[in-house]
């Protein structure tokens, strides 16, 4: 829509899965916007709204819960590494938290300790020492208890509230029975729970400090495509060898590239020639020969020989830069499996506060001594994690585009991968799909008694100046044979059918059987076109010619990769608007059983809806240009990143290197993402249902029951465990290279 705004910000503060789910619901009560998506992984929010959206209103009802937000500015990926645990803090937290431990398990496991820390000979210094050991972790785990106390007061409670509530807690009892020791009490020695605060701050501390570390691995697979442009490079300006910086090249601007160094700019070769190694965008390990005519990408290296490159794109206009831009946006879009976890985590802190409130006053009825209820107060709160549940979807997203990326493969997001991990049909383009696209004159047959001199000039000044196939092939014969072409006076293109032009007053068709039946030509002299082959009709006013037969190669990888997607249940159709031989011909080649062919390109959406309604999860695999109507109607659309030109918007999938073995590893890659997904979310739910019920004593009388301690510790680990768990995604490894 015209008046529409989308921006993207970076959001500070965010620390679990419910402080996201109010991120969110406080951008989706700000005035104008229409949608909104927050990602916990990243820490990042996409707002879009209509015309009286204010962004900065937005960002103050974000402040208003304590989140501090900036704007992103299109060429910010919001992938930079964080460090808000340091190892230090993290050491003086296990540390001391280990002291108060030993100190207050000590009597009850019979482990040395001197007299004056004794509880039975010493109860003050008992505990005095750790109520003075437990101060550090609290100065190195403050974040968790200022954070949650605001949360609880601005009505948001989150992850933080919880820990907040159940280690201060324990912190305050122990200090209030440490005064009443002081005021001769010694008695209140034995209900003393300092090292539940101390242990708990610390495992949580060392459980976030893993977290982060395993996050930080998880963007390095995207944060390494900002480095794949040289930030300098060589010009050639007045005929002068200048040093520049790489943002600062101009389009048409003569690049100079010597061997070893990374391409800083997308181009074409107008001199010398190499090998390229392109294996950071398109994944393919084997370096490319270029020439003069070639094109090339930024972000590439070249191995060996020399290069000067005319530029097409520079800067934010390289395909390494518009890739980066995808990643990024790839990471808003959630998957629809996400959307349980996202429902259960907006209500998850409240029901957890509840549920410890409930345990407690239930075990304080049936009564139970103040210290067993405040033991499973704090369990039940430190125990559950929404945070697991949180990051679940996103950080498998994440490292999955980062993988995909490596490949050559970008998803445009998170539903892209769940979608196209379900497809059952794969629909494909023939030209240039499935086979090379790069169509040779193969066959002429005139009319009896007409010879090509008197028709073949005239077909190949129709397709003049064209950039279809056909036309290009045309062109590329009449200079190998030395033909004189005419110069057509005017050139109507019929889409899916052909060309009507004027040359030299001469009205001329050249196209399909169809376009030759709607313009009344009679074409029972050649009833048959060659067999196998693309056909090219040619009438001149109103008679039939000649016929034109083009040959198109199967690619090499075609076959095997309709091998593989059928060992993968998939099944692959073919939608062309070739002729029905050209197309039954290319099929028989690779092995696909269904083709629909003479299909226009507005016609193919139909098809494609079609498919849809018998049932099947279809994939479209296009060029993205005529196949864009298709594109959308498929479930998921599949193109060809070219250079700097982003195929279709309509396409959830993007391949860097033309080869249908891409797609079949963006399948497969997309599948395993969408196990790990479901490993995750398997393990969040059982973590927290299993978790909570322990901490609140419902198996206690079989003498089952999660200590504080305990219950920090897998609080700790969950999150942890689910990032671990989504970095399995980077030792995803594509089947072995296809061999011609």
């Amino acid at each position: 829509m015209e008046n529409t705004k989308q921006y993207r910000l970076k959001i500070e503060g965010m620390r679990c899965a419910a402080c996201s789910a109010a991120a969110e619901r406080a951008l989706k009560g700000t005035e104008g916007v229409t949608d909104c998506a927050v990602n916990l992984a990243l820490a990042t929010g996409e707002v879009t709204g209509d015309e009286t959206l204010n962004i900065q209103s937005a960002i103050s009802a974000l402040g208003k819960l304590g989140y501090k937000a900036t704007l992103l500015q299109d060429d910010e990926t919001a992938v930079t590494q964080t460090k808000d645990y340091r190892p230090f803090e993290v050491f003086i937290g296990l540390f001391f938290g280990a002291l108060v431990m030993y100190i207050g398990m000590s009597h009850m496991i019979h482990l040395p300790i001197p007299a004056f820390l004794d509880m039975h000979k010493n109860p003050l210094g008992f505990a005095l020492s750790q109520l003075i050991f437990c101060l550090p972790v609290l100065v190195v785990g403050r974040r968790f208890l200022t954070n949650g106390v605001k949360r609880l007061v601005t009505l948001h409670p989150n992850m933080d509230s919880l820990v907040a509530l159940g280690t201060g807690s324990a912190f305050l009892y122990s200090l209030y029975h440490t005064l009443l020791i002081l005021g001769g009490k010694p008695e209140m020695a034995e209900t003393l729970y300092f090292e539940s605060a101390a242990v708990v701050l610390a495992l949580i501390l060392l459980g976030k400090f893993l977290e982060e570390k395993s996050k930080n691995r998880a963007k390095d697979a995207i944060a390494s495509l900002a480095k794949l442009i040289p930030q300098t490079c060589t010009v050639l300006r007045d005929g002068e060898r200048v040093i520049v910086k790489s943002s600062e090249v101009l389009m048409d601007e003569i690049v100079l590239c010597a061997a070893g160094e990374k391409l800083a700019v997308d181009g074409v070769v107008i001199e010398g020639s190499g090998d390229v190694d392109e294996s950071m965008l398109t994944g393919e390990s084997l370096p490319v020969f270029k020439e003069e005519g070639s094109k090339v990408s930024g972000g590439t290296i070249l191995k060996d020989g020399f290069l000067k490159i005319r530029t097409t794109g520079a800067g934010g206009a390289t395909a390494a830069a518009q890739i980066m831009r995808l990643v990024a946006e790839a990471q808003q879009k959630k998957a629809p499996i996400s959307r349980m976890a996202d429902k259960i985590s907006a209500v998850f802190v409240p029901a957890v506060l509840a549920i410890a409130l409930l345990s407690a006053v239930i075990w304080a009825f049936l009564g139970k001594e103040a210290g067993y209820v405040l033991q499973i107060f704090v369990s039940v709160l430190v125990v559950a994690c929404p945070c697991s549940l949180g990051l679940a979807t996103p950080i498998a997203v994440m490292v999955a585009s980062g993988r995909g990326a490596k490949l050559g493969i970008l998803f445009r997001g998170g539903d892209t991968v769940e979608h196209l991990s379900q497809i059952t049909m794969a629909l494909f383009d023939k030209t240039g799909t499935v086979t090379e696209g790069a169509l040779k004159v193969n066959t002429l047959l005139s009319v009896p008694g007409v010879t090509e001199k008197e028709w073949l000039p005239y077909a190949i000044g129709a397709e003049h100046g064209s950039v279809h196939p056909v036309a290009k092939a045309l062109l590329s014969f009449s200079t190998e044979k030395g033909i004189s072409v005419p110069m057509a006076e005017t050139v109507t293109t019929r889409a899916g059918k052909g060309v009507v032009a004027t040359v030299e007053g001469k009205t001329v068709l050249a196209g399909t059987h169809r376009l030759m039946e709607e313009n009344q030509v009679d074409c029972s002299q050649l009833a048959d076109a060659p067999a196998g082959m693309a056909s090219v009709y040619v009438a001149i006013n109103g008679k039939l010619m000649g016929i034109i037969g083009f040959s198109d190669t199967v690619k090499a990888t075609s076959r095997e990769a309709v091998k593989r997607l059928a060992a993968m249940h998939i099944e692959s159709a073919m939608i062309t608007g070739d002729n029905r031989f050209a197309a039954e011909f290319a099929a028989k080649e690779t092995g696909i059983t269904r083709v629909l062919s003479e299909v226009l390109p507005a016609d193919k959406a139909k098809e494609a809806e079609r498919l849809k309604d018998e049932g099947y999860k279809t994939a479209m695999i296009g060029d993205g240009i005529n196949d864009a109507p298709a594109l959308a109607a498929a479930h998921v659309g599949v193109c060809v990143f070219g250079g700097t030109d982003v195929a279709a918007e309509v396409a959830g999938v993007l391949l860097m290197r033309n080869d249908l073995l891409a797609f079949t590893d963006a399948v497969a890659l997309a599948r395993y993402a969408m196990k790990i997904i479901r490993q995750n979310l398997f393990w969040a739910f059982i973590y927290n249902t299993i978790g909570i019920p322990l901490a609140a004593g419902v198996l206690s009388h079989w003498g089952i029951l999660l200590t504080p301690a305990l219950a920090g510790t897998m609080m700790a680990l969950s999150s942890f465990c689910v990032v671990t768990n989504s970095l399995r995604i980077t030792r995803f490894i594509p089947q072995k290279k296809f061999k011609k």
